[in-house]
């Protein structure tokens, strides 16, 4: 990690630190969110390739 990403970590860490109970947990929320959006959309990608359909005879050689 570049030092530049690790000052931007800690400065979020320290935001964080400084929310209200109530909001932390809603960007627990939205962290939450943001990781099955990622995953679904990984999935997505995996499950419209032609090479992966193929492999299981999903559509015609």
């Amino acid at each position: 990690m570049s030092k530049a990403a690790a000052i931007s970590d800690e400065k979020i860490l320290a935001d964080y630190d400084r929310l209200s109970p109530k909001r932390k947990k809603e960007v627990g929320d939205f962290i939450a969110y943001l990781r099955v959006k990622e995953e679904l959309e990984a999935t997505k990608r995996i499950a419209s390739s032609k090479i992966y359909l193929k492999a299981f005879s999903v559509i015609p050689k």
